[in-house]
């Protein structure tokens, strides 16, 4: 008896060692989303307050689609998250930032305040997403380490009997 449940113990403990390192890479991935978000947020902002013109505006919306590809990345993380983790829920998927081509467009050519400040908002509305994101994928990253840390003593006392 003991046998089969040290083992099913073990079993347990290879599962929620996925499940950690299925999530320590959807943090990462979330990270990488979040600084390219922050580095379009800068040249939003310069693009936006201090006339930054059409070269800024391009090179903005060239940040912003390196912030969509991460965040694109953060939903195929998540995916294998959500598969090594099916009883555990973790909601949340990131989409991408709701910058449609005829926005970028209307933003680069007829660059103004108004598609500005609405670039802006997508990029901060994002940032939050993601924010909220990386604080649910620490939390169930806590308390897989703290599963981990429960099935190595219980592990570790089955051993002990034998």
């Amino acid at each position: 008896m003991a046998d089969e449940s040290l083992e099913a113990l073990r079993a347990e403990q290879a599962e929620v060692a996925e499940a950690m390192a299925a999530v320590s890479h959807a943090l990462y991935r979330v990270n990488e989303a979040a600084e390219r978000l922050r580095s379009a947020r800068d040249l939003g902002t310069l693009d936006t307050w201090f006339g930054g013109g059409l070269f800024t505006s391009m090179l903005k919306h060239d940040r912003l689609d390196g912030a969509d590809q991460a965040m694109r990345s953060v939903d195929l993380a998540l995916e294998a998250v959500r598969k090594e983790l099916a009883d555990v829920g973790v909601d949340g998927a990131v989409g991408g930032l709701g910058i449609t081509p005829l926005h970028r467009t209307l933003d680069i050519w007829f660059d103004n305040l108004i598609s500005d400040l609405g670039t802006q908002r997508r990029v901060k509305d994002a940032g939050q997403r993601v924010a909220g994101l990386g604080s649910v994928l620490t939390r169930v990253q806590s308390q897989l380490g703290r599963r981990d840390q429960d099935l190595a003593t219980r592990i570790s006392a089955l051993e002990t009997e034998t």
